[in-house]
């Protein structure tokens, strides 16, 4: 039975990788140092190494450009060479830029902030004044501090532990929270923290949230909505195109390199809620 259950659950990564990818899943189970579950991960760990070489560490295009980075993460998604050719959440990085040049924003405020990629590359190319950012995760936020001093930025960001809407009584009135862009990716937690009773405080902000209604129960995602479609304006931005052809620094790799190199490594196709007060 307990057999059974094993092949059962390897069943989809063959469907998926083929026989490599098994291979490589196996080796995983037997604890023998596998980094990858396919040939794929194997090729953009590689490749990473090289973009991390040619850049020196440093994003060489697009609106954070010139933002150096540590490429040090605690998720290990093979997303870094994305980051440094300056492509990584393009759509998103232009939609800030596009609000906060309409609406006069001066603050920038970011729950899930990860490596600290779109709050330094904001500030180092003076698109916000001061950012505040949230990580639960210990390592997370040592990324985002060793980030921040390489790029002589820590006088201007604030870092702190788990999402809350706490710190922002004793940090921001309500007059600069009209001045505040919140970008929020919580992985499905957004749904409860942006409710009823944390309202006052958001309510005349921009919110740009990273939608993960399918990691949270539907009861909670309707309320979420209703309450949102109260207050805010509504616009959904989905994931737009990236052309590696635009870098001249890999001109020399093939077209599956360009291509995998400009991968955010995501398991499907995700969209932003893009939340404008109606007042």
């Amino acid at each position: 039975m307990k057999l059974i259950r094993k092949i059962q659950s390897i069943k989809p990564t063959y469907q998926k990788h083929g026989i490599d990818g098994l291979i490589y899943a196996v080796l995983k189970n037997l604890k023998l140092n596998s980094k990858f579950i396919s040939i794929i991960e194997k090729k953009k760990y590689y490749l990473e190494k090289k973009i991390i070489k040619i850049t020196n560490k440093t994003i060489l295009s697009g609106i954070y450009k010139s933002t150096r980075l540590t490429c040090e993460s605690h998720w290990g998604g093979f997303d870094t060479s994305s980051k440094l050719l300056g492509f990584y959440e393009k759509q998103v990085q232009e939609k800030i830029l596009e609000l906060k040049n309409k609406f006069h924003l001066e603050y920038f405020i970011n729950f899930g902030a990860s490596d600290g990629y779109h709050a330094l590359g904001l500030l180092k190319n003076n698109i916000f004044k001061y950012a505040y950012v949230f990580e639960i995760n210990d390592k997370s936020r040592t990324i985002i501090n060793d980030n921040s001093k390489i790029n002589n930025l820590s006088e201007k960001i604030k870092i702190l532990g788990k999402a809350n809407f706490e710190d922002f009584k004793k940090n921001l009135n309500s007059e600069k929270l009209k001045k505040t862009l919140f970008l929020i990716d919580i992985e499905g937690e957004e749904f409860k923290i942006l409710n009823k009773i944390n309202l006052p405080i958001f309510k005349n902000s921009i919110l740009v949230v990273e939608n993960h209604d399918f990691l949270s129960n539907k009861e909670d995602v309707e309320k979420f909505f209703n309450l949102m479609k109260k207050h805010f304006n509504l616009e959904i931005l989905n994931n737009g195109s990236r052309n590696p052809n635009e870098i001249a620094e890999i001109k020399y790799f093939d077209d599956d390199e360009k291509w995998l190199l400009v991968s955010e490594n995501r398991k499907q196709t995700m969209n932003w809620l893009i939340f404008i007060p109606k007042n």
